[in-house]
């Protein structure tokens, strides 16, 4: 009788040889339940990071062995991408708040796992954070990882910091009862995820003059109390005035007591950089310290900036030309008019060509820039054949209509060659970034065309949101009802 031979094919990192790696290793284990949006599970959570070896899957835990409590996050990214991203705090056995530091990073006990899905080069958001910092400003820390969940492979993330009030993060003062001036972040996104009470729409309008919707980060919305309430909201409405008051009268910026400008000008220069397709109004974060601290409003920190450097199609965003706040599409009917009002003071502008400049012989300077890309594309290099093997995205459409390269080096080259040629154009054009806002109440203007939320020419189509854009600059958004 001759014996049946059975090959088995067994995933190789399983059996064949255990799973090592440069990059620091996160195994969580759920106990069985499911991660979930919103209501966060406790599991366990430990990390393997050594300085002198390749880190092994079998190791013991040596950075982090403890409990999380853990939940998805992304609004979007959760509903269109595979690859999740969570939110996690470290915390004691009793369910305390546990300040540890995770991979050298400061101690905190709040924390993103954030998974690169669209961006295949794995970098742009870290790349915005690495340049906010060069440029002196807060800005996330992150630390490359691979990451398991139940034993299960899922990819390299990023252990990132998690934008809130603390000494190594957002350093504002902890607000108290007796000084309401602060400290607050506030920050622009979208309501379709923020609690109830979570916002307030304040005075200040959009390009489309629809009000801007502030939301409580800090103290969060079911801690801020109603005198807090009302000073940041009455706050946000002087500031407002005073950038009025910049546009109408041509005031010196450096007499303007209440704004810290360059905080402004730096924003504006990373969103113009990298062509931010959710730059001035999602994801838009702004700080006040107390008024015993010089508590000027600040914008930041940069926040999600995956959707950058010529990484998505629509609006515009992969074009090496143009200004995000001039050009006419969609997405510039929900940027802040105090944009536009800023960039009418001479003073203002006239920083900004400064502060440029400045920048390029250092932090923008090519050299600064492709030595750190090359640096962490480097760095992942190893790790990101096993998460493409995964996420089997590198040949395939992330974005409708969208394709960039077929390989991680690929990915990495496109995104230096954009960077190189949008750089110079901002180069070429800095001198003249002037914008005159347009009366969008006026009559006197010819309909040129009508586009969906893709910027794609349509015709009207029935219960459908969509934007007219008009010859004179102006947008304005429609809902085609039966």
């Amino acid at each position: 009788m001759k014996k049946l031979t059975i090959l088995l094919i067994v995933p190789l990192l399983i059996l064949s040889q255990e799973f090592e790696s440069n990059l620091p290793i996160i195994s969580i284990h759920t106990g069985g339940n499911e991660i979930l949006d919103e209501n966060r599970i406790i599991c366990d959570m430990g990390i393997i990071n050594h300085d002198d070896k390749l880190n092994n899957l079998s190791d013991l835990f040596n950075n982090y062995n403890g409990k999380i409590s853990i939940e998805l996050r992304g609004s979007s990214s959760q509903q269109l991408f595979p690859k999740k991203s969570y939110s996690f705090e470290t915390q004691t056995l009793k369910g305390n708040n546990n300040n540890v530091s995770l991979l050298d990073l400061p101690k905190e006990n709040d924390w993103i796992l954030y998974g690169p899905y669209s961006d295949k080069t794995l970098i742009r958001n870290n790349l915005t954070y690495f340049l906010s910092r060069e440029m002196g400003n807060y800005a996330p820390r992150s630390k490359y990882c691979e990451l398991f969940i139940n034993d299960e492979y899922r990819g390299i993330y990023m252990l990132t910091e998690k934008i809130k009030r603390d000494k190594n993060r957002v350093n504002i003062k902890e607000i108290e009862d007796g000084d309401l001036t602060g400290g607050y972040i506030i920050k622009i996104d979208k309501l379709t995820d923020a609690p109830e009470n979570a916002a307030w729409c304040s005075n200040m309008k959009n390009f489309n003059n629809d009000p801007i919707c502030f939301q409580y980060h800090y103290p969060k919305a079911d801690e801020i109390t109603l005198d807090q309430k009302t000073y940041i909201e009455n706050y946000m409405n002087d500031i407002q005035n005073s950038i009025e008051e910049l546009s109408q009268n041509q005031t010196n910026i450096e007499l303007v007591e209440n704004i810290e400008f360059i905080s402004f000008i730096d924003y504006l220069i990373i969103s113009e950089l990298s062509k931010n397709v959710d730059g001035y109004r999602l994801s838009t974060f702004l700080y006040k310290d107390s008024d015993e601290n010089n508590g000027k409003l600040h914008m930041g920190p940069v926040w999600d900036y995956n959707l950058s450097f010529g990484n998505v199609d629509f609006c515009q965003s992969s074009k090496i030309s143009g200004w995000v706040l001039e050009e006419d599409t969609p997405c510039r009917g929900s940027i802040p008019k105090y944009w536009y009002d800023l960039l009418k003071n001479d003073t203002f502008r006239s920083k900004l060509i400064i502060r440029w400049g400045e920048l390029r012989q250092n932090v923008l300077s090519f050299d600064n820039i492709f030595n750190h890309i090359d640096s962490v594309s480097q760095h992942i290099n190893v790790a990101q054949n096993r998460n493409f093997e995964l996420w089997d995205i590198l040949d395939s459409y992330v974005w409708p209509n969208y394709q960039m390269g077929f390989t991680y080096q690929d990915e990495v080259s496109f995104l230096k060659h954009w960077i190189y040629n949008r750089i110079n154009w901002i180069d070429n054009n800095i001198n003249n970034f002037r914008f005159i806002f347009p009366d969008c109440s006026s009559t006197e203007k010819q309909l040129i065309k009508i586009v969906n939320h893709l910027g794609q020419s349509v015709s009207p189509i029935k219960n459908e949101i969509l934007f007219y854009i008009y010859d004179n600059g102006c947008v304005e958004q429609y809902f085609i009802s039966d």
